[in-house]
């Protein structure tokens, strides 16, 4: 009778071990696919980054933060205004057309990676924080003719596309 007990115990045993392993293999492979769309992300934005390789002049950094910034807040890049603050970051303001309400936004680019912080939140803050985190959104671009393409990653590895003008 012991050893029926003891075989049962095993049995039980082995069960639970089976369901750890089975929980472990699951969890694996959803972080492989996780994975897996993460470097398809970081591919796509490479590809379409990769692509533009000559300096962009001072006028076209003008432009493509203008693009930018208004594919991030939904608004046109024509009310959009550019005034050069000196270490290769562009200010972009504009007046939201509802409500007349003035807000400014610095613009850098690094490479093919556009750069972006608010800036006077609040009348007086001063700058805000570069979106450099890991949790913010990659904005990547690549100029074609007298557009420019954006590509925008988030931080789960989605992604959207966008086409704006160089004004």
């Amino acid at each position: 009778m012991t050893m029926a007990m003891t075989g049962c115990s095993n049995s039980g045993s082995e069960d639970s071990t089976n369901a750890t392993i089975n929980a472990a293999m699951q969890a694996s492979a959803a972080a492989d696919a996780a994975m897996a769309q993460a470097n398809a992300a970081i591919a796509n934005a490479m590809r379409i980054s990769g692509e533009t390789t000559a300096p962009v002049d001072a006028d076209k950094v003008a432009s493509i933060c203008k693009a930018a910034i208004a594919e991030l807040f939904g608004h046109s890049p024509k009310i959009m205004k550019a005034a050069p603050q000196g270490g290769g970051i562009v200010r972009i303001s504009y007046r939201r057309p509802d409500d007349g309400k003035l807000f400014k936004n610095d613009c850098q680019l690094q490479g093919n990676h556009i750069m972006w912080r608010g800036f006077d939140i609040s009348p007086g803050s001063g700058p805000g924080r570069w979106r450099n985190n890991p949790a913010d959104e990659v904005l990547t671009f690549k100029v074609k003719g007298k557009t420019v393409e954006l590509l925008t990653t988030y931080s789960d590895g989605s992604t959207a596309t966008a086409k704006q003008p160089l004004l």
